[in-house]
Parts: C-alpha cells; structure tokens; sequence
C-alpha cells in the first residue's frame, strides 16, 4: 500500500470513530444534539489535560479498575493491524456525570516520531526536543528541534518535518496534534544543546551527528533549520582517496584546498584566529575545480556556496560552518560596498549587535571559520571600485593567491600524462561528485579519540613551519599570514598521518611552501604593507597631477594651476615637489594618518624634513608667500620596483 493509499484509509477509520462517539452519545443522553457538549468531552478534539505519555499506565479507580483515559500512543511495529506511527486515542466519557466510558478507536497523527531527548544550552535556556524518525525509505533522522518553533501555528515546524520525511495526517484537526504531542512529552534524557557546529570543549557537533560525545549529557546541534549545511556522503573513504585525493598530489593549489578542508576543525582545536584564501584568477583557470575537491571532503558539489549575499546572509552561513570549511564561489558577485566590512566579520567570528522590539541586546552569533574563496577579482579591487581604501588588516584576513600555479598548466602544476587540463579538471569534478563526505567524519572520528595530542602535533607543526616561513625579520602581518598557511600545511599534514589523503609525508608542506612563496611575491615585502601603500599613493597623486595641479617653480607670475596643489621644481636628479599643507593631509595622505603618510615618506628618504624636526617645511614660494609645505624629492622614485 502506498504512503497515500495508506493516510487515506487512517482518515477514513478516523471518520468512522466520530461517527461511534456520536452514536455513543446519542445512546447515553438522548435529549442532548450531538453538536453539544462541556470542556470535560475529549471525543475528538485536540488533547488537553486528559494527555498521556505513550507508554503510561492509565489512571486507576477505587475499585482498581483501570480507567480510560485521553493519551498518545507509538507504535514502532505493526500491531494488531494497526501501521507504525503516533495515534490519538480519544475516550467516551458520559457528559452527565463526565466519567469516562470507554475508548475510541486510536486515530493516526503521523509515521513514527519518538521524542528522544529534553534539550537546553548551558543557561537552561533555548529549550527544545530531540526528535527522531525514520522516512519512507527507513533512514533514520535526528533533528534537536527548538520549542519556540511551537509559538504559532505549528505550520513551520510541520514544513520541515514533511520536508525531512515524516509522513503527517492531512486532516486538519489531526495534524494540528503533531505539535501537542511533541510539546506535551516529557523524555527522561536530558541534552545539551548547542547553537553553532564545531568543537564545544573537547566534543564536535555537526547537525546530524556528534562526535566524542559523553552519555552523561549528550551535546546536540539544535537549529530550526536542521538542513542549513549541505552535508552528505556518497561512495567510500577509500574511493575518495583514491580518485580525488590521490589524484591533487603534486599540484599546489588543489593540494592546498583540500588541506583547508581539514583546517577548518584545526582552528577550533587550536582556538586560532579564523580567515581565508582567495584564489584569484581568470576565467577558465580552475578555480571552481579546486572549489569541488575541497568541498568534496565535506559533501556534494552543493556545499560550495557563492558570495552573492546579504551580510546578514553570510552571517548566518557562517554561524552554520563554525569549525568547519566555509567555501564561496565568485567573489566578483559580492557587492562591494559591503567586501571590506565582510572580511572583518568572516575573520572576526563575530555578527552584529541587534536589539530586540522592547531595545534589549540580542545575543551576537559567533563563529571559528576558516573560508576559502574564488573569483577572478580580489577583495581589494572590490573595496576600491566602492570608493573605499583597502587595509592591510583586509589582506590579512582574506589571503589573495594566485589562482595561476605558473606552469602554464591554470590552476594546476602537473597533469597526468596525455591527459588535457581541461579534462583533468572534468575528471575530477565527476570523482567529486561521486566519492564525497567521508573525509570530514574519519578526520573528526580521529581527533576526537586523541584531541590533546592532536593538539599537540598541530601546534608544533604549525610553529616550526610558520617560524621557517615569516624568517626573523618580518613584519606582524606577514607573520599572521605565515601562521595561517602553517596552520593549513599542519592539517594536511595530520590527515595523511591519519592514512586520509594517500599523500607522501611532506606533500601539505611543500605545497604551502610554493603557495606562500607566490602570496609574498604578489605582495612584494615582507615589511608592513601600509606604508607601501602609502608610498604608492602619494605616487600615483604625483604621477597624474604633477603637471596639470603643480606649478613650475619658474613659471611667470601671471600662470595659472586650476585648483593647485603646491610648485614643482626640476632638479638634477629628478621633480620636486612642495605640497600645500591641506593638499598633503585630504589628498595626498586620503584614507590615511596624514602623520603616518610623511613618516613613510621620510623613512623612504623621499620627503625632505624641516630643520626644526618638523615634517614640512617653511619656504618661501615664487608667489611670495613664506609658508609650511611638504617638500618631496626625487627619491620616491627610486625605491618603486
């Protein structure tokens, strides 16, 4: 019989057991309708005081007599013709005396639906019901369902159910007790339930399942959206080794994602810092490719997200992929007006502060991220199309990478022999989707059994390689993007000592090595990267205006500069340059520390100090006036490469 077949002929057994309670009624009190009736009548209404838990004993008279009561019962097996499921068993009570008369034939409310667990968060708050059902196909569903999802009409909570499998009655009266009964149990287990994924002390939560949990207090992912990560399995871990992991040895850049991959729960073990890797690139050049591996070790192809997002959105994906690997797709989709505020808070792990209708604070989502990104533009030329400056704590965050590995090959260093890189790239897109999801589990499986040694092996691999690559004399910023990929480099390391990716020792290592090599040369120093920019600012000023905003130094004193910005003066070596004071701070120096922008000029040796140790100086210009300037020589050219 099938699913239809078999609600239609429950609904129509439900019809006839109205008609019995009527026809009961009738008998007993003749002169009342049968429309009539008191609060004390259960005969077919929703459940009220008179619940029972499925397994209770019904309430006993004086006498001994077990009397009949209102009560749900679950029914896991077929028995005595009755199907699997959750039924609704009304009584007949006399409306005279309101003593109970008898039973109704039990109605069905829905497939099996066992309430497993009570939950709530460490506070006693946010409440809420473990529920586990089986669906049509016999796989089985765990979802931590929160209890404000009951505030209303129930129909939301009934949408995801239906949508999760479980078959529900489609009269409307009967449906409606879905929620009753789910409300009104009360499991002897109580679980701690937790809001974001990822490591809570030494247990891991993911949506459907727990890893290391204690049966002391069971630790369960609770949201009112138990789909919000596409999570999945296909194949075997070691089909996926082998056509997928196997098969990027060699190559930098797949390498390197795949590794991020297993970052993502490293972070966490290690509380690290979270932040990303762009792979940017043009089109063609297989940055969607390493997208899929690396989304493979998590789910299918549909774990890859795209940037086209609302900051709230990414927000709240964030919250879902707390420890794990967030992976977005076309950054170019992103509106830039938002890119720089979104690298912060993607990095930062923290949302924004709301209020709620009477101005109190709601509580701020947070999360561990660690994200890995595509797109053929970088974060900086979305910040500066918006009309923004890009700050080196940006850079830091969102780690741009060529895409372009420079072997004329895209994305990849090597390619099988005879075998084209765009089909290369076709082939182990179709592995990804084939063979995925079991990577993620084993390496979880694996940390959880050991977590302080693992701990242990991640922080002494992530040091001695962020020490090796940084060197001694690097600037901060170079070093936290040192410890970043040290910290990727670690977790590949880990997962192949964990027989995972079917590398040689040292793959992961070697792979971030020339993956930061190609990063440091993109960024050209290993010093602090704003005075570079500010350098570079107040070159680019020079190099547009010097001639139309500039005025010769030996021009007649009748010449006119529209909107004029200093003198210029030619010397021997090369133009010099004497910027009025308020051209300098709101042009110049724009978007940054105008004090900051003269030190980086004097410590290049391109700006020429007063003798009084001051920054500007006071000169007297051809028009006559003996005021303070800035005076910028010729030497801030001679250090641009």
């Amino acid at each position: 019989m099938t699913a239809t077949a078999y609600i239609e002929s429950i609904e129509a057994k439900a019809e006839r057991n109205r008609a019995i309670v009527e026809q009961a009624r009738s008998k007993l009190m003749p002169n009342q309708t049968k429309t009539g009736g008191d609060s004390g009548d259960s005969g077919d209404t929703a459940p009220h005081k008179g619940l029972q838990r499925p397994h209770s004993d019904r309430a006993t008279g004086d006498s001994g007599d077990r009397l009949p009561r209102a009560h749900f019962e679950l029914l896991h097996e077929w028995n005595d013709g009755r199907a699997p499921g959750v039924y609704w068993v009304a009584v007949i009570s006399d409306k005279e005396s309101g003593a109970a008369i008898g039973e109704a034939d039990p109605i069905w409310i829905c497939s099996p639906l066992n309430i497993a667990a009570l939950t709530r968060d460490p506070q006693s708050s946010e409440w809420g019901r473990l529920l586990v059902f089986p669906d049509n196909d016999g796989k089985e569903h765990r979802w931590a369902m929160p209890m404000r999802m009951l505030a209303g009409s129930g129909e939301e909570l009934r949408a995801e159910l239906l949508s999760e499998g479980l078959v529900i009655a489609s009269h409307p009266t009967t449906r409606r007790m879905v929620t009753d009964y789910i409300a009104r149990e009360k499991p002897e287990v109580t679980a701690r339930c937790v809001a974001r994924t990822g490591w809570h002390g030494d247990v891991f939560a993911l949506p459907r399942e727990t890893f290391g949990d204690s049966a002391a207090e069971p630790v369960i992912f609770q949201t009112a959206a138990p789909d919000g990560v596409a999570l999945g399995q296909a194949g075997t871990l070691e089909g996926w080794r082998d056509h997928i992991a196997v098969r990027c040895a060699g190559n930098s850049r797949l390498v390197l994602a795949l590794s991020c991959a297993f970052a993502g729960p490293c972070i966490g073990l290690l509380s690290a810092e979270g932040g990303g890797v762009h792979l940017r690139g043009g089109s063609s050049t297989g940055k969607t490719t390493a997208a899929t591996v690396a989304a493979s070790a998590y789910g299918p192809p549909s774990f890859v997200r795209t940037w086209r997002q609302t900051d709230n959105a990414l927000e709240g994906i964030a919250s879902l992929h707390s420890d794990l690997l967030l992976i977005l797709d076309e950054m170019g989709q992103l509106d830039p007006k938002h890119a720089g505020a979104v690298a912060y808070m993607l990095a930062n792990g923290q949302g924004k502060g709301r209020s709620r209708r009477d101005g109190s604070p709601r509580a701020v989502a947070t999360w561990r991220v660690m994200f890995l990104s595509t797109g053929e533009v970088g974060l900086s030329d979305l910040v500066t199309q918006a009309g923004g400056k890009v700050r080196a704590g940006q850079e830091v965050r969102v780690i741009d990478l060529p895409a372009d590995a420079g072997a004329g090959l895209g994305l990849f260093d090597r390619v099988p022999d005879g075998v084209a890189p765009g089909a290369f790239a076709d082939d182990l897109k179709r592995a990804a989707g084939t063979h995925y999801g079991t990577a993620l589990p084993a390496f979880l499986r694996a940390l959880v059994a050991e977590p302080e040694k693992a701990r242990t092996v991640l922080r002494s691999m992530r040091d001695a390689l962020a020490r090796d690559l940084a060197g001694d004399h690097a600037d901060g910023q170079v070093r936290r993007v040192a410890d970043r990929f040290a910290l990727i480099a670690a977790a590949g390391e880990l997962a192949t000592a964990y027989g995972l990716t079917g590398w040689q020792p040292e793959e992961a290592e070697n792979a971030i090595r020339q993956c930061f090599a190609a990063w440091l040369v993109g960024r050209g120093t290993k010093g602090a990267a704003e005075p570079a920019a500010m350098l570079a600012q107040v070159r680019a000023f020079l190099e547009a205006h010097g001639e139309s905003r500039f005025t010769a130094w030996s021009a007649d004193s009748g010449a006119r500069t529209v909107n004029r910005a200093g003198y210029r003066r030619h010397t021997d070596n090369g133009p010099e340059y004497y910027v009025e004071r308020e051209a300098f701070r709101r042009e110049l120096a724009a978007g940054f520390d105008p004090q900051q922008v003269a030190r980086a000029l004097i410590a290049a040796g391109a700006l020429i100090p007063g003798g009084d140790g001051r920054a500007d100086n006071k000169v007297r210009l051809p028009d006559g006036r003996n005021t303070r300037v800035y005076r910028i020589g010729p030497a801030l050219w001679e250090g641009e490469s």
